[in-house]
């Protein structure tokens, strides 16, 4: 899952008390694989001043970059105790309390005060009303002595833990669920330290002397601790540690003869992706746990014998590049989450100004349209009305030679759609024919009925103007009728007629309206 991911990133450094001497590693683990730093050897720490061999440690952190770690140690499994107990699914204080309730069964010491520390731990064999809990003691004094020790040396220590408790951690840096049932053998100075889980027990940890008990009944009784089921899978073992070449053969046959597959320790922990020329798996395995329960503490037991008030915690400044890479991703993240916005709204911004500016200019090319059709129409307007002066001149021309000169007209009137004559004739009907063969008139008629006079008739006339298509497709002018043609004029004695008015005066001919004669 994701969170045990995130859980497998940290940079620790363990040390490891075997013996007479501080094996110490320090890696940085990631969840693509494990690197080891360093590894170094600190030899006779008990007999040496405190303040030697805590250089030489603050020199070996300085050069590998990890000055700024708390290191986390691993105390002797002689001088520890691990058991583990069954406890009713409670959490918080009240699995505190009970297992403070069963400390005193637990351990051989008495009155003594101890140290001890406890975690709950998840197993198939576990029923539902019950939960099995791991418990590390250890004495109080021994504790002291060890932290005072440390103290004396310069070394900041975060946590005091146990080998067994560095393996279940470890494990968990490279695997999700470790393929049990399984032993981690590790063998030291002819003693061997068994750590093992199974289906049935989520935790075993024993120590056997090598001097007194042969490999075969030593494997023997760690199986049964595993509970093993007949048909179950074959259990795995790795054997690692300071053995002798004898040692090791004598263990690795036993383990087979007794039904064990031996694999390789690097099979089970981290193979580092990257270690220095003296790092063995084999023989450092112990420490490598130390140091991944250090690094990732949160996939470990947390069990810690160390007391609150004398821990150390590494520099926060270990954290700073972390906090800038975070700070950063997430400045990234969000720029790249409002950058659409931002975008989108600039994108608006300008497509909003872009059209104002495009609605400005539509705006101005209508004005300069509506000027210009303005313009048009008045020049039209103008070119009409020059032209209609012209068409007068001509119509009123044309009347001039066409009317006789026995009609008399009494009135004429120009306008946009024709003209209106009023007069007397001795015979007023041939006017119609007249005005029709017009250049520039058509549709004659009388608006009103003919009105018998003493002289004559008495007649009003209109007559509409001629397109310009049909003026240019018409024959020329007519000529005036001859006088002894037309009608004869009237007596003396009729009634003289009032003048008519001309409203346009023409270059091509001036007609008049004509008085009684």
């Amino acid at each position: 899952m994701w969170q045990k991911r995130i859980f497998r990133i940290g940079a620790g450094c363990g040390i490891e008390i075997r013996g007479a001497d501080l094996r110490i590693v320090a890696l940085r683990s990631r969840p693509a694989g494990v690197t080891v730093l360093g590894r170094t050897v600190l030899h006779g720490f008990r007999e040496r001043p405190a303040h030697e061999w805590g250089a030489e440690y603050a020199a070996f952190l300085q050069q590998h970059g990890a000055s700024h770690l708390a290191a986390t140690v691993s105390l002797p499994r002689n001088e520890v105790i691990v058991r583990q107990i069954q406890l009713p699914p409670v959490s918080g204080k009240e699995l505190a309390a009970a297992v403070a309730f069963q400390l005193e069964t637990l351990h051989p010491y008495g009155e003594d005060e101890v140290c001890y520390a406890f975690a709950p731990l998840a197993g198939e064999g576990a029923g539902k009303s019950q939960i099995p809990v791991s418990v590390v003691i250890a004495e109080k004094s021994k504790v002291d002595a060890y932290a005072d020790l440390f103290e004396s040396a310069g070394i900041a220590v975060s946590a005091f833990t146990v080998a067994a408790a560095a393996f279940f951690a470890g494990l968990r840096v490279r695997w999700d669920a470790p393929p049990a049932p399984f032993l981690i053998a590790d063998i030291r100075d002819r003693k061997m330290e068994f750590f093992g889980e199974s289906p049935s027990r989520p935790a075993f940890s024993a120590e056997f002397d090598m001097n007194g008990m042969p490999a075969a009944r030593m494997l023997q009784l760690a199986g049964a601790e595993l509970r093993l089921g007949e048909g179950e899978t074959a259990p795995l073992i790795a054997c690692g540690g300071d053995s002798q070449e004898d040692d090791a053969c004598a263990a690795l046959g036993e383990s087979q003869a007794a039904g064990f597959e031996v694999r390789a320790v690097s099979e089970l922990l981290p193979s580092p992706l990257a270690a220095p020329s003296d790092f063995d798996i084999r023989r450092d395995g112990a420490a490598l746990a130390v140091a991944l329960e250090s690094a990732c503490p949160r996939l470990g037991w947390r069990a810690n014998l160390l007391p609150p008030t004398r821990r150390k915690s590494s520099s926060r400044w270990m954290y700073a590049p972390t906090a800038v890479l975070a700070v950063a991703l997430l400045l990234l993240g969000l720029a790249f989450a409002v950058r659409p916005l931002l975008q989108n709204r600039g994108y608006s911004a300008r497509l909003a100004a872009e059209t104002t500016q495009l609605n400005k200019l539509a705006m101005q090319v209508d004005q300069t349209k509506a000027k210009s059709d303005e313009a048009t129409r008045k020049a039209e307007l103008l070119r009409s009305l020059a032209q209609r002066t012209q068409a007068d001149l001509r119509i009123l021309s044309e009347l001039s030679l066409l009317i006789p000169d026995t009609v008399w007209l009494t009135s004429l009137d120009l306008s946009d759609q024709g003209v209106q004559i009023s007069g007397e004739s001795a015979a007023a009907a041939p006017l119609l024919g007249i005005l029709n063969e017009s250049r520039w008139l058509t549709d004659a008629a009388f608006s009103t009925s003919l009105l018998k006079t003493e002289g004559g008739e008495r007649f009003q006339i209109s007559a509409a103007r001629r397109k310009v298509t049909e003026v240019d497709a018409s024959p020329g002018p007519a000529t005036a009728v001859p006088t002894s043609q037309a009608a004869p004029a009237p007596q003396a004695s009729a009634p003289e007629p009032a003048a008519s008015t001309l409203s346009t005066v023409g270059d091509e001919g001036s007609a008049a309206g004509r008085e009684g004669r």
